[in-house]
């Protein structure tokens, strides 16, 4: 009789449905798990994976439908498997074109623009030292995201980006010294935006600190997240210190 092991092949494929979640946003079957991936395992056999993952927490079963969607405790499951510190190592410098002379300002509305182009997610930036500034880029791409196509969630989430800015600058501020932070669903700690994540990483030098960040759905790109703002991040550490 083969062993299998069981706990390896619920992770392969609850990472393999959060993927496809991500990519398809829609309702993931047992039969487009096996047909995409190509996996070793019948539809059946996959199916009562999912089942299994369902009763764990990790699943959500959209009845309307024979697929399933993870819920933030398989999101989270899937972002603790990322390894970032890969991705921060292997990421490419974005290179950002600025003026010495100019305002530090305008290079940090540039790296926001670039930030929230490669990544298609919103951008936001918390500047503290000089000065104390905060600001956002890219609210346009919150359009692209089906997620957001009712009304209620979309007026939602510009409530918290126009009214309750300075509690997300202070969310931000308290994550200057962390390498990344990911914040999915309500560990945000904003109902406005309970259904989206945060991701933020933050940077010091000398006389200034900031904390860059991108919003987007909970089904966002992760691994693309990721390593959109760690790009950025690097590029900005050469500029700072040319700046100040």
């Amino acid at each position: 009789m083969r062993y299998v092991d069981t706990k390896k092949r619920e992770g392969q494929i609850l990472d393999l449905l959060v993927e496809s979640y991500i990519r398809e946003s829609k309702p993931i079957s047992s039969s487009y798990l096996c047909r995409y991936y190509k996996l070793p395992y019948s539809s059946a056999t996959v199916r009562n994976v999912m089942e299994s993952l369902e009763k764990q927490g990790f699943l959500s079963h959209v009845y309307t439908s024979s697929g399933r969607v993870p819920t933030k405790i398989g999101f989270r499951h899937y972002v603790d498997g990322i390894h970032a510190e890969d991705i921060a190592r292997d990421g490419n410098l974005v290179p950002i074109e600025f003026d010495a002379e100019n305002a530090i300002e305008n290079v940090f509305d540039k790296a926001l623009d670039v930030l929230s182009n490669i990544s298609g997610y919103t951008s936001l930036i918390g500047i503290w030292g000089l000065e104390e500034r905060f600001f956002f880029r890219g609210t346009r791409f919150i359009l692209n995201q089906p997620e957001f196509e009712d009304i209620e969630k979309l007026r939602s989430l510009f409530y918290a980006l126009e009214v309750r800015i300075d509690e997300l600058q202070n969310l931000l501020f308290s994550c200057i010294d962390e390498e990344l932070s990911i914040f999915i669903g309500d560990d945000i700690g904003f109902e406005e935006i309970s259904e989206c994540s945060l991701l933020v990483s933050g940077l010091k030098d000398n006389n200034l600190a900031l904390a860059l960040a991108l919003l987007g759905p909970m089904r966002m790109d992760y691994q693309k997240a990721v390593s959109s703002i760690y790009a950025i991040k690097h590029s900005l550490e050469d500029i700072v210190k040319q700046l100040i």
